[in-house]
């Protein structure tokens, strides 16, 4: 299960923001925040998909994209409200 990091912060920022005790989400955000991050692909796990797409005769594009829909995880952008 991953953790949905958003949504962490939105309930930390939100009891924050309303003076409410913050004691149950900074535990949540601890125990989160212990947990090891994901591993990426196996070298396996790479030439077989090197090869997958070898056989369907796809291009080194096709490749990379193939890659991220199933490994990738997308990046996350701090909001700005506004300012840069």
């Amino acid at each position: 299960m991953t953790t949905d990091w958003k949504a962490l912060c939105a309930e930390l920022v939100h009891g924050w923001t309303e003076g409410r005790d913050i004691a149950g989400p900074m535990a949540n955000a601890r125990a989160a925040l212990a947990q090891p991050g994901p591993e990426g692909p196996t070298v396996m796990e790479i030439i077989a998909l090197a090869d997958e797409i070898e056989a369907e005769e796809l291009g080194q594009v096709d490749l990379v994209r193939r890659a991220l829909a199933r490994w990738g995880r997308p990046a996350v952008e701090p909001e700005t409200n506004g300012k840069t």
